[in-house]
């Protein structure tokens, strides 16, 4: 009976390590997603910098002339279009990017109680043993 209970604390213990390993993994993908939609931002803001110094040139009297690439092709983008949709694209990344960092925490949260209450139920089956260890002594001192 008591090889049984000891086999199922086991068995629990097991569960819990094999929901930490898939919490990891999981983890693991929303910070890769997040360094991606970090590089997009980084992306994006050099795009707008970039824009920026068009939009000097054109005050100074200078032509600037902005493209965009639609498949194979550059077509021609007047420069407040180009601006309001690389405005809107860093809105977009940035609101996916709080998403992404608030799944992060939500997850690191779950690992570390997940961590403790496997840790403790390690301690537990390991005193379980011990405890088992001296009876099974006692009785054959007996």
């Amino acid at each position: 009976m008591t090889n049984n209970l000891g086999a199922q604390a086991a068995s629990m213990v097991d569960d819990k390590i094999r929901e930490f390993r898939s919490l990891q993994e999981e983890l693991n993908e929303h910070r890769s997603n997040l360094g991606m939609l970090m590089a997009q931002r980084n992306e994006n803001e050099m795009v707008k910098q970039e824009l920026d110094i068009c939009d000097q040139e054109a005050s100074s009297g200078s032509d600037s002339v902005v493209y965009k690439q639609v498949g194979p092709v550059l077509i021609k983008n007047d420069l407040d279009e180009a601006r309001e949709t690389v405005d809107k694209r860093l809105e977009f990344i940035t609101g996916e990017i709080k998403k992404t960092e608030a799944l992060v925490t939500k997850n690191e949260e779950q690992s570390e109680q997940l961590a403790m209450k496997i840790q403790e139920m390690q301690s537990a089956l390991q005193k379980a043993a011990v405890e088992a260890a001296k009876a099974a002594a006692q009785q054959a001192a007996a």
